[in-house]
């Protein structure tokens, strides 16, 4: 199952809407847009070893919710997804805070 998949399908559960890149349509806060952001190798003997995509997950909120970044996570981690989450961004032309999960 793929991360989009994933968040897909929680979707549901944790009341936020997803979308890969960006929404054709303003969408309410908070929401998460992710996008594929390049592959981790591994190379020996002239030959891929391991190859692993990686993906930037965008939570976009306007109040600090705790309790759904925490759902996130654990939805994450119970996917054996590992992640760096980021600090909290503000971005002042939109008005709105972003948190960078990179997996």
């Amino acid at each position: 199952m793929t991360i989009y998949e994933i968040l897909t399908d929680a979707q549901t559960g944790l009341g936020i809407p997803v979308t890969y890149g960006y929404f054709t349509e303003d969408a309410e806060l908070p929401f998460i847009a992710l996008m594929g952001s390049g592959q981790d190798t591994f190379k020996a003997d002239n030959t891929f070893m391991c190859r692993r995509d990686r993906t930037q997950i965008e939570y976009y909120f306007k109040v600090k919710d705790p309790a759904k970044e925490e759902q996130l996570e654990s939805l994450l981690l119970s996917n054996n997804l590992l992640y760096t989450k980021s600090e909290d961004n503000y971005i002042s032309d939109e008005d709105v805070f972003v948190i960078y999960y990179d997996v």
